[in-house]
């Protein structure tokens, strides 16, 4: 997805010079495009994150639309005083684009993991988030970004990811498989584990829906309500933790029905932050895996 990114940004930019690109002097061979291109919009601050989030907030003052990139603990935690203050406070148009959103950086140990992030921006004022799943995805949520002039982050994951789908998408909340009694309800790439599990649940006879929720927008909320209330059962699942970000969302989306679907909420736990491994060890370590779904499933 980052190579996708760089790429529908490109032609934006084509089309609209005020458009600029911040990076935290990472990003090399993925951003080069842009930065070839259009060398004057392309900025390399440096290994100064705090900094980069401040000079997007100046440019977008100035009348720039600016996309901000780095890894997620980076660009999101590293510098959340000034995304809060500087950007959301202000309402301006900059975009944050963290990649490894979750666990793709699990080698590198608990500093690089992106799993709180979600809750951190959930939190602040004016700013909307998108979490796509693959390309599909990820252009639908550019062409939200890029017709919008407000704070908005974008979680990518660290790139090579398959497609999910096979046609353009139109919504913030997607049907993979058809509704069924119970369903899943995902965020970002961990969706194709919900999609294995699907397979396997099959051959067992069992029949579940599967949903891609791309952003916790307050205007999903009452689509989640109507699913939750026809419904036995929702599984949240997403590479974060388990309060704050989707399932959270979902949770508070149905807690003013009477009656609703029961809520299993899959993702990150606290007591695992300290496992090193990939991306599959760490999802499996915490149940958010195909075979972990299955098993979820078959209990409910």
């Amino acid at each position: 997805m980052r190579n996708s990114f760089v790429d529908n940004l490109v032609a934006a930019a084509s089309c609209n010079k005020d458009i600029y690109l911040l990076c935290g002097d990472l990003g090399y061979g993925v951003l080069d495009k842009f930065a070839e291109q259009f060398p004057e919009r392309f900025i390399n601050v440096g290994i100064a994150e705090q900094n980069m989030t401040g000079m997007a907030a100046g440019l977008a003052m100035s009348g720039k639309k600016v996309f901000t990139y780095s890894i997620v603990n980076f660009a999101i935690a590293r510098c959340l005083e000034q995304i809060r203050n500087d950007i959301c406070y202000h309402n301006l148009d900059v975009t944050i684009v963290a990649v490894g959103g979750g666990l793709p950086y699990g080698t590198h140990g608990y500093t690089h993991l992106g799993v709180e992030d979600v809750s951190f921006i959930r939190s602040l004022p004016n700013i909307n988030t998108y979490i796509p799943a693959d390309r599909y995805e990820l252009k639908h949520a550019m062409a939200q970004i890029l017709g919008a002039n407000k704070p908005t982050y974008l979680r990518l994951a660290r790139g090579g990811e398959a497609d999910i789908h096979n046609t353009a998408v139109t919504s913030n909340l997607i049907a993979v498989l058809p509704e069924q009694k119970i369903n899943f309800i995902c965020s970002g790439t961990v969706l194709e584990e919900a999609c294995e599990a699907a397979k396997l649940l099959k051959v067992k006879n069992i029949e579940v829906g599967i949903l891609s929720l791309m952003s916790p927008d307050p205007q999903l909320a009452s689509s989640i309500r109507e699913i939750s209330a026809r419904t036995k059962a929702l599984i949240s699942v997403e590479e974060h933790i388990t309060y704050g970000g989707i399932g959270s969302f979902i949770a508070e989306s149905i807690s003013s029905l009477g009656k609703h679907a029961k809520l299993v909420r899959c993702g990150i736990e606290h007591n695992k932050l300290n496992h090193t491994g990939s991306q599959r060890f760490l999802r499996k370590a915490n149940n958010i895996d195909a075979a972990s779904l299955v098993k979820i499933v078959e209990y409910l």
